[in-house]
């Protein structure tokens, strides 16, 4: 009965200093420190390469790359489908009035390339007011291509390549 009681309290005893912490070796095992941690992970992040943590600038570059991206998508469907007859002149130039229209409501007040970019495009292609009897104009012009010729490499720096998704037509 005595080696009962023992095994008993032997179990009792481990299952005590597992949690309270202890190994089965009676060494404690330390506390996480919150403070030491977030200090080991600044070092960490200063460790990193500058171009591996990606800044608020950098995201917004690449968003900004991604939205122009869509403005050429929406102009080349636009075109595509014209110059296929699926489509009059009077819906392309809505279509154009809409890729005005979402190109004017990307952010281009950044000191970057990428901002300055879009600041030309935008320069080139006014927005259009809906419903507006004022015609989207820009879109296809020499000022439209050179900006958007400009673009391409901070938009390719930036990790944010400029594509057209050709989607009408088949």
């Amino acid at each position: 009965m005595r080696g009962m009681r023992a095994v008993g309290a032997s179990a009792l005893l481990m299952a005590a200093l597992m949690a309270a912490g202890c190994d089965a070796a009676g060494g404690a095992e330390p506390e996480p420190d919150p403070a030491r941690e977030a200090e080991q992970g600044d070092e960490a992040q200063a460790d990193a390469a500058p171009d591996e943590a990606p800044t608020a600038d950098a995201a917004r570059e690449a968003a900004a790359c991604a939205a122009v991206s869509d403005v050429m998508t929406i102009v080349e469907n636009a075109d595509n489908a014209l110059r296929e007859g699926r489509m009059t002149a009077q819906e392309q130039r809505g279509w154009y009035g809409v890729a005005t229209r979402s190109l004017g409501r990307i952010p281009a007040a950044g000191a970057g390339a990428v901002s300055q970019g879009v600041a030309d495009l935008q320069a080139a292609a006014p927005a259009v007011d809906a419903g507006a009897a004022d015609e989207p104009a820009g879109i296809g012009t020499a000022a439209w291509d050179d900006a958007l010729a400009a673009l391409a490499e901070p938009c390719l720096a930036a990790d944010a390549e400029l594509t057209v998704s050709a989607f009408t037509g088949g």
